[in-house]
């Protein structure tokens, strides 16, 4: 897990490694709280892999959830951050989402 991510560039890191709680993204009914999921293992284009307390695996469509993640402080190791991710926000492979951070800073002149 790579501890030196800003969170600001958080969405185009790979995720592979967090802590995540999970809250459906929905119109009708929306939940309130947000449940701890565990740790996310796989990062695919539409969907987190995130491996449960209890060591079961569980899928979420990326598009169809909010997810905060946790992030250790490398100042201090006692604290950490969450940030709250859009689900739509971080759709796609990983690989190709640090392309476009590099293209968007590329057209900043």
């Amino acid at each position: 897990m790579n501890l030196n991510v800003n969170p600001k560039y958080l969405i185009y890191h790979d995720l592979i490694g967090f802590e995540a709680y999970v809250k459906l993204k929905s119109k009708k009914k929306e939940s309130k709280n947000f449940k701890y999921s565990g740790i996310i293992i796989n990062d695919t284009e539409n969907l987190l892999y995130i491996k449960t307390l209890n060591n079961n695996i569980k899928k979420f469509i990326k598009k169809n959830y909010i997810f905060r993640i946790k992030i250790p402080n490398i100042n201090q190791d006692t604290k950490t951050h969450l940030l709250e991710v859009d689900g739509s926000k971080i759709v796609g492979r990983p690989e190709n989402r640090l392309r476009h951070l590099k293209k968007k800073k590329r057209f900043r002149k």
